[in-house]
Protein backbone atom coordinates (compact mmCIF):
# COMPACT_ATOMS: atom_id res chain seq x y z
CA UNK A 1 0.00 0.00 0.00
CA UNK A 2 2.86 2.15 0.84
CA UNK A 3 4.27 1.92 -2.78
CA UNK A 4 1.12 2.55 -4.34
CA UNK A 5 0.17 5.73 -2.33
CA UNK A 6 3.93 6.85 -3.44
CA UNK A 7 3.08 6.13 -7.26
CA UNK A 8 -0.57 8.08 -6.74
CA UNK A 9 -1.11 11.83 -8.36
CA UNK A 10 -3.45 13.99 -9.78
CA UNK A 11 -2.47 12.88 -13.62
CA UNK A 12 -2.69 8.93 -12.78
CA UNK A 13 -6.43 9.30 -10.69
CA UNK A 14 -7.93 10.96 -13.91
CA UNK A 15 -6.64 9.05 -16.41
CA UNK A 16 -7.48 5.68 -14.39
CA UNK A 17 -11.37 7.63 -13.98
CA UNK A 18 -11.47 8.65 -17.67
CA UNK A 19 -10.77 5.12 -19.19
CA UNK A 20 -13.66 3.61 -16.28
CA UNK A 21 -16.12 5.96 -17.74
CA UNK A 22 -15.73 5.14 -21.04
CA UNK A 23 -15.65 1.22 -20.24
CA UNK A 24 -18.89 2.34 -17.98
CA UNK A 25 -20.93 3.78 -20.59
CA UNK A 26 -18.67 7.29 -21.54
CA UNK A 27 -19.26 6.02 -25.63
CA UNK A 28 -23.02 5.54 -25.35
CA UNK A 29 -23.42 9.17 -23.36
CA UNK A 30 -21.21 10.31 -26.10
CA UNK A 31 -23.22 8.56 -28.70
CA UNK A 32 -26.55 10.34 -27.67
CA UNK A 33 -24.45 13.84 -28.08
CA UNK A 34 -24.21 13.19 -31.83
CA UNK A 35 -26.25 15.28 -34.08
CA UNK A 36 -26.78 15.53 -37.68
CA UNK A 37 -24.72 18.85 -37.52
CA UNK A 38 -21.62 16.44 -36.47
CA UNK A 39 -22.12 14.44 -39.29
CA UNK A 40 -19.88 15.22 -42.48
CA UNK A 41 -21.17 15.69 -46.04
CA UNK A 42 -21.60 12.50 -47.67
CA UNK A 43 -20.44 10.64 -44.80
CA UNK A 44 -24.02 8.46 -44.44
CA UNK A 45 -24.00 6.09 -47.44
CA UNK A 46 -26.51 4.03 -49.15
CA UNK A 47 -24.52 0.64 -48.06
CA UNK A 48 -24.79 1.80 -44.70
CA UNK A 49 -28.22 2.62 -44.26
CA UNK A 50 -29.81 -0.83 -42.74
CA UNK A 51 -32.60 -2.57 -44.85
CA UNK A 52 -36.26 -1.32 -44.10
CA UNK A 53 -34.40 0.89 -41.68
CA UNK A 54 -36.53 3.98 -43.20
CA UNK A 55 -40.13 3.28 -43.31
CA UNK A 56 -43.67 5.61 -43.89
CA UNK A 57 -43.22 7.03 -40.94
CA UNK A 58 -39.61 8.44 -41.30
CA UNK A 59 -40.55 10.02 -44.71
CA UNK A 60 -41.55 13.47 -43.57
CA UNK A 61 -44.70 15.07 -45.78
CA UNK A 62 -44.18 16.15 -49.13
CA UNK A 63 -40.49 15.14 -48.79
CA UNK A 64 -40.73 13.42 -51.97
CA UNK A 65 -40.72 15.51 -54.64
CA UNK A 66 -41.70 14.54 -58.34
CA UNK A 67 -37.76 15.20 -59.84
CA UNK A 68 -36.94 12.39 -57.42
CA UNK A 69 -39.13 9.70 -58.91
CA UNK A 70 -37.72 7.23 -61.56
CA UNK A 71 -39.25 7.62 -65.24
CA UNK A 72 -41.32 4.62 -65.39
CA UNK A 73 -41.52 4.04 -61.71
CA UNK A 74 -45.58 4.64 -61.35
CA UNK A 75 -47.06 1.69 -62.70
CA UNK A 76 -51.00 0.98 -63.53
CA UNK A 77 -50.88 -1.90 -60.44
CA UNK A 78 -49.24 1.23 -57.93
CA UNK A 79 -52.71 3.34 -58.98
CA UNK A 80 -55.27 2.96 -56.27
CA UNK A 81 -59.13 2.37 -57.65
CA UNK A 82 -60.74 5.93 -58.79
CA UNK A 83 -57.16 7.79 -57.98
CA UNK A 84 -57.00 9.55 -61.46
CA UNK A 85 -60.26 11.67 -61.61
CA UNK A 86 -61.92 13.45 -65.14
CA UNK A 87 -60.34 16.33 -64.72
CA UNK A 88 -56.69 15.00 -64.19
CA UNK A 89 -56.65 13.54 -67.48
CA UNK A 90 -55.35 15.83 -70.71
CA UNK A 91 -57.79 18.56 -72.13
CA UNK A 92 -60.02 16.72 -74.67
CA UNK A 93 -58.92 13.44 -73.72
CA UNK A 94 -62.13 10.29 -73.93
CA UNK A 95 -62.09 7.61 -72.18
CA UNK A 96 -62.18 4.47 -74.72
CA UNK A 97 -64.71 2.97 -72.15
CA UNK A 98 -66.22 -0.56 -72.62
CA UNK A 99 -69.72 0.69 -72.61
CA UNK A 100 -69.10 3.36 -75.47
CA UNK A 101 -67.20 0.74 -77.61
CA UNK A 102 -69.65 -1.67 -77.02
CA UNK A 103 -73.32 -0.46 -78.47
CA UNK A 104 -74.16 -2.16 -81.26
CA UNK A 105 -77.07 -3.54 -82.99
CA UNK A 106 -79.35 -4.95 -85.76
CA UNK A 107 -82.96 -3.55 -85.68
CA UNK A 108 -85.66 -4.82 -87.73
CA UNK A 109 -87.80 -2.44 -89.92
CA UNK A 110 -90.56 -3.10 -87.25
CA UNK A 111 -88.20 -1.56 -84.72
CA UNK A 112 -87.24 -5.15 -83.16
CA UNK A 113 -83.61 -5.14 -81.79
CA UNK A 114 -82.47 -8.54 -83.32
CA UNK A 115 -80.28 -11.46 -82.00
CA UNK A 116 -76.45 -10.38 -81.72
CA UNK A 117 -77.03 -7.04 -80.83
CA UNK A 118 -74.73 -5.79 -77.78
CA UNK A 119 -75.20 -3.14 -75.35
CA UNK A 120 -78.54 -2.00 -76.84
CA UNK A 121 -82.09 -3.71 -75.42
CA UNK A 122 -85.31 -4.01 -76.89
CA UNK A 123 -85.81 -1.38 -74.06
CA UNK A 124 -83.99 1.22 -76.00
CA UNK A 125 -85.67 1.37 -79.14
CA UNK A 126 -88.92 3.11 -79.87
CA UNK A 127 -90.34 2.95 -83.63
CA UNK A 128 -92.17 6.14 -83.43
CA UNK A 129 -95.70 6.02 -84.31
CA UNK A 130 -96.17 9.63 -85.50
CA UNK A 131 -94.15 9.08 -88.56
CA UNK A 132 -93.45 6.12 -91.02
CA UNK A 133 -88.80 5.38 -91.12
CA UNK A 134 -87.97 6.85 -87.63
CA UNK A 135 -86.47 5.20 -85.24
CA UNK A 136 -85.77 6.40 -81.58
CA UNK A 137 -83.44 5.53 -79.40
CA UNK A 138 -83.50 6.58 -75.58
CA UNK A 139 -82.42 5.29 -71.69
CA UNK A 140 -77.94 4.80 -73.03
CA UNK A 141 -75.81 5.41 -70.27
CA UNK A 142 -73.26 7.12 -70.90
CA UNK A 143 -75.73 9.24 -73.72
CA UNK A 144 -74.04 8.64 -77.27
CA UNK A 145 -72.14 11.39 -78.78
CA UNK A 146 -72.18 10.05 -82.45
CA UNK A 147 -72.82 6.74 -84.25
CA UNK A 148 -72.52 4.97 -88.17
CA UNK A 149 -75.56 3.40 -89.58
CA UNK A 150 -76.00 0.81 -92.37
CA UNK A 151 -78.85 -0.18 -94.04
CA UNK A 152 -79.48 -4.24 -93.81
CA UNK A 153 -80.12 -5.38 -97.71
CA UNK A 154 -82.43 -8.05 -96.01
CA UNK A 155 -84.79 -5.74 -94.08
CA UNK A 156 -85.26 -3.07 -96.47
CA UNK A 157 -84.97 -4.01 -100.09
CA UNK A 158 -83.32 -2.01 -102.55
CA UNK A 159 -82.39 1.73 -103.06
CA UNK A 160 -82.56 2.33 -99.16
CA UNK A 161 -80.82 5.40 -97.76
CA UNK A 162 -80.24 5.44 -93.63
CA UNK A 163 -79.19 9.02 -91.98
CA UNK A 164 -78.39 9.35 -88.40
CA UNK A 165 -78.35 12.06 -85.41
CA UNK A 166 -78.29 12.61 -82.33
CA UNK A 167 -80.52 14.15 -79.99
CA UNK A 168 -84.46 14.18 -80.01
CA UNK A 169 -84.88 14.58 -83.81
CA UNK A 170 -87.50 16.74 -85.72
CA UNK A 171 -90.79 17.71 -84.50
CA UNK A 172 -92.40 15.27 -81.64
CA UNK A 173 -91.44 12.47 -83.99
CA UNK A 174 -89.79 10.71 -81.35
CA UNK A 175 -90.70 11.05 -77.50
CA UNK A 176 -89.25 13.03 -75.02
CA UNK A 177 -85.58 11.86 -73.94
CA UNK A 178 -84.71 10.39 -77.31
CA UNK A 179 -80.97 10.41 -77.60
CA UNK A 180 -80.74 9.73 -80.76
CA UNK A 181 -82.67 8.81 -84.12
CA UNK A 182 -82.41 6.84 -87.37
CA UNK A 183 -84.50 7.79 -90.49
CA UNK A 184 -84.26 5.66 -93.10
CA UNK A 185 -86.03 6.62 -96.79
CA UNK A 186 -86.24 5.75 -100.21
CA UNK A 187 -84.02 6.82 -102.61
CA UNK A 188 -85.45 7.39 -106.45
CA UNK A 189 -86.00 10.06 -109.09
CA UNK A 190 -89.56 10.49 -109.89
CA UNK A 191 -91.00 12.89 -112.74
CA UNK A 192 -86.69 14.30 -112.94
CA UNK A 193 -87.29 14.91 -109.33
CA UNK A 194 -85.20 13.44 -106.47
CA UNK A 195 -87.41 12.12 -103.98
CA UNK A 196 -86.71 10.45 -100.62
CA UNK A 197 -90.05 9.31 -99.07
CA UNK A 198 -89.79 7.70 -95.31
CA UNK A 199 -89.86 3.94 -95.17
CA UNK A 200 -89.71 1.10 -92.69
CA UNK A 201 -86.39 -0.40 -92.82
CA UNK A 202 -84.16 -2.74 -90.87
CA UNK A 203 -80.16 -1.73 -90.46
CA UNK A 204 -77.37 -2.13 -88.38
CA UNK A 205 -76.25 0.47 -85.48
CA UNK A 206 -72.82 1.19 -83.97
CA UNK A 207 -73.07 3.65 -80.75
CA UNK A 208 -70.49 6.18 -79.40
Amino acid sequence: MHQIRKRLSYANVMSTLAVFLVLSGGAAYAAKKISSHDLKGASVTTAKIKRNAVTTSKIRDSAIKTAKIAPGAVTNGKLALGSVSPEKLVPGFVAPTAEKLSRAANVSAAGTVLAGSIGIAQANVIHSSESEGFYCFSGLNPAPVGGVVTVDYSESGESVLAQFDTGPGPGKICPAGTQAFVNTRLAGIKANKLEAPATDAGFFIVLY
